[in-house]
């Protein structure tokens, strides 16, 4: 009940009738004049002031009155009382019936005002964060149509290009209705002839629809009414409400109301294309900006396709396609699907991509009607798969290459509702640009890592080649060797060794050849096959040092070209003979299970002119030599400083030798923090004579030569 309902109920003005016959009665008897009539005049007064009840008890008072005046004027029954008597009657008869018309009146505006509340109610909350036009509709009719009690209710918008097309449909009516999810104007169906004449129309039963339009005879299976309401706003239709409800739940008397909710709705719908137009705008240059620093991060193709479809959608777009060319023709499509979830995949073929290769130009879709959708459907279940996904407008655009176009980009929306228009494409052409470069980018360092793959192969190859891992045992040495390349981009290093037995020793060298790459490994090659020639003759290792280095000297194109070496020599005795060339000095290992680093002269580097001194020492059985390149001296722990590699060896040293060389990579490794980043070759021999040899003193000794 209204408040104003409320204050007439209460009101004592319905007393008025009460008085006024008092006033007439009074006339009646003291003035002697019969009235009897006028007491029907009482009743009148009532209804203007109160309920159907409270007019009958004075009418009803009225007439007990008007018959009393004819006792008390003793012409009770007469003619002229029985005329007054008949227009107390009507006029009694006449004022209940104004008073049940007022209140029904009321009763209407009641129910009218409290419908209206609950609509806005539910409305001022739901479309309050709508920043869309589908938000709007979904909202509209999610919240209003349900606290209303419709048995259906669409929203739909009216397009450039003269179509109505659905953008809600609350108790949309199974299969059979997708027929009218787009109505042009000029066809005759409801929502056509409402929008064309601009006025609101109301069919109050099945009955009247079909007499109207035959067409639709059996689309309704149960009776309702049907309310078509324009949402126009000075002399612009944004589009159409079309509202039914079960039968006589709304009468004529709320075609105002439903007028004034089409009025609001329109409000809304102008309100959020405002703010869609502008959240566009906006949405442009952010994601124009993110998408340059995103694509600027990655070298991979397939992490650039993913990458773009990430940011753009659902952003600006509910379903993104990106096809680069293979051989000239659309490839394989990377897909990102938003609100169209799986069923995304069967837009491939509603918007092919060999058009827009061929032409060169982007194409703007900014409707996708039916028939499109029929056109590229390949059978029953893939048009029903279009139809569920609903798309409403298109953008396909070429990725520009340097050399013509690469491939297409396509963006779509659907459950959104949005529609692009000419500014959309624009935006799309600068994407594709940055998505085209950052493609080509990526390809180009593909195939440049392909071929440096190869490349890389190609030198590894030829460095395991020409470093054999060296016998177990040469003579009374036992041996075991380990090499770890730390290459990237094909710069195989020039880390090297050899194993070589002659009569009564075993010669070791383990060097280091300036540079990387196959022309290092080519040097190395070389610097092995001398070694092998010039220490299989009877001279000291400091002979086979000079030949060496007189001997590569052809080989070195560079000037500043060299060979970092160690040379070792073990005789059958136990007794030794080592040489450095620019090369770290060996670390003794004994028995004891000290780490003892030999104290040698450095002379210079292979190849640069070497004359190199001698020392001399001594291995007891079981005793060991680490000969090894720079790799174990400058590994670098995280602080940055170099990793002591002595405490390393005391912990593996007394392992088989093979162990102790594995346990002490995998210390360097982990005392580093990371991967090596310098090649590393390390040997390890052993003192383990066979036969007992003359006594030698305990534990190793080195001597000055």
């Amino acid at each position: 009940m209204t408040d104003r309902a409320r204050a007439l109920r209460e009101s004592p003005m319905w007393l008025s009738g009460v008085l006024l016959l008092l006033v007439v009665m009074g006339v009646d008897l003291l003035l002697g004049r019969q009235v009897n009539g006028a007491y029907g005049g009482a009743a009148v007064l009532t209804a203007v002031y109160a309920d159907t009840r409270r007019t009958t008890g004075v009418a009803a008072l009225g007439l007990a009155l008007s018959v009393a005046s004819g006792v008390w004027h003793g012409n009770l029954g007469d003619r002229d009382w029985a005329l007054r008597f008949t227009t107390c009657v009507m006029i009694c008869a006449l004022a209940l019936v104004s008073a049940r018309a007022n209140e029904r009146g009321q009763q209407r505006l009641v129910r009218t005002t409290a419908l209206a509340q609950r609509v806005l109610d539910s409305l001022a909350v739901e479309l309050t964060g709508a920043r869309t036009v589908k938000e709007v509709a979904d909202g509209f009719l999610g919240q209003a149509i349900g606290t209303m009690g419709a048995s259906s209710a669409m929203v739909m918008s009216l397009d450039d290009d003269g179509v109505l097309r659905t953008l809600s449909w609350y108790g949309r009516g199974g299969t059979a209705a997708d027929q009218y999810r787009e109505v042009p104007l000029s066809s005759d169906l409801p929502g056509a002839v409402a929008v064309r004449e601009g006025r609101d129309i109301h069919y109050r039963s099945v009955a009247e629809i079909v007499a109207a339009f035959p067409g639709l005879a059996g689309y309704y299976q149960t009776e309702r009414s049907l309310h078509l309401l324009p949402l126009r706003r000075d002399d612009r239709t944004h589009g159409l409400l079309v509202i039914t409800f079960p039968p006589d739940l709304l009468t004529p008397h709320e075609d105002g109301f439903l007028h004034s909710l089409a009025g609001a709705l329109t409000s809304a719908v102008e309100r959020a294309a405002e703010l869609q137009r502008a959240d566009a705008a906006a949405q442009r240059t952010l994601l124009l900006s993110e998408l340059s620093m995103s694509l600027s991060r990655t070298l991979d193709t397939g992490a650039t396709l993913a990458e773009c479809g990430r940011i753009l959608v659902p952003r600006f777009a509910d379903w993104c396609s990106i096809r680069p060319l293979r051989d000239g023709v659309p490839g394989p499509a990377s897909v990102t699907s938003g609100a169209t979830g799986a069923d995304g995949e069967a837009l491939l073929h509603v918007f092919p991509a060999a058009r827009v290769v061929a032409s060169g130009r982007s194409e703007l879709h900014p409707y996708v009607p039916a028939d499109l959708l029929e056109a590229a459907a390949i059978g029953p279940e893939h048009l029903a798969a279009l139809r569920a996904v609903a798309p409403t407008s298109a953008m396909v655009v070429p990725l520009r290459g340097r050399d013509g176009v690469i491939g297409t980009l396509t963006l779509v929306q659907a459950g959104s509702g949005r529609h692009y228009d000419e500014e959309d494409v624009a935006f799309l052409e600068a994407v594709a640009d940055r998505v085209a470069v950052a493609l080509e980018t990526a390809l180009t360092f593909e195939q440049q890592s392909e071929r440096l793959a190869d490349v890389t192969l190609v030198a590894e190859a030829a460095q395991r080649a020409i470093l054999a891992p060296p016998p177990p045992r040469a003579g009374p040495v036992s041996l075991a060797a380990r090499y770890r390349s730390a290459t990237t981009a094909a710069q195989v290093g020039g880390d090297l060794y050899e194993v070589v037995t002659g009569p009564t020793s075993v010669r070791l060298l383990v060097g280091d050849v300036r540079g990387k790459g196959l022309s290092a490994v080519r040097t190395a090659t070389v610097v092995l096959g001398e070694f092998r020639a010039a220490a299989a003759g009877a001279e000291d290792v400091a002979h086979v040092a000079r030949e060496i280095d007189r001997r590569i000297l052809p080989y070195l194109t560079d000037a500043e070209d060299f060979v970092t070496g160690v040379l070792v020599d073990i005789r059958d005795d136990g007794t030794f003979d080592v040489v450095s060339c620019g090369h770290p000095a060996p670390l003794l290992l004994p028995t004891s299970g000290l780490v003892v680093p030999l104290d040698l002269d450095h002379s210079p580097p292979l190849g640069l002119g070497v004359d190199p001194t001698v020392a001399h020492g001594v291995l007891a059985p079981g005793d060991r030599m680490l000969l090894f390149t720079d790799g174990l001296i400058e590994a670098r722990s995280p602080d940055g400083r170099f990793v002591d590699p002595v405490p390393l060896l005391a912990d593996v040293g007394s392992a088989s030798l093979d162990a102790t060389l594995d346990g002490l990579l995998l210390a360097l490794t982990r005392a580093a923090g990371h991967a090596l980043e310098d090649d590393l070759a390390l040997v390890l021999a052993c003192y383990d004579p066979v036969d007992e040899v003359a006594p030698v003193p305990a534990g190793p000794r080195a001597v000055r030569g």
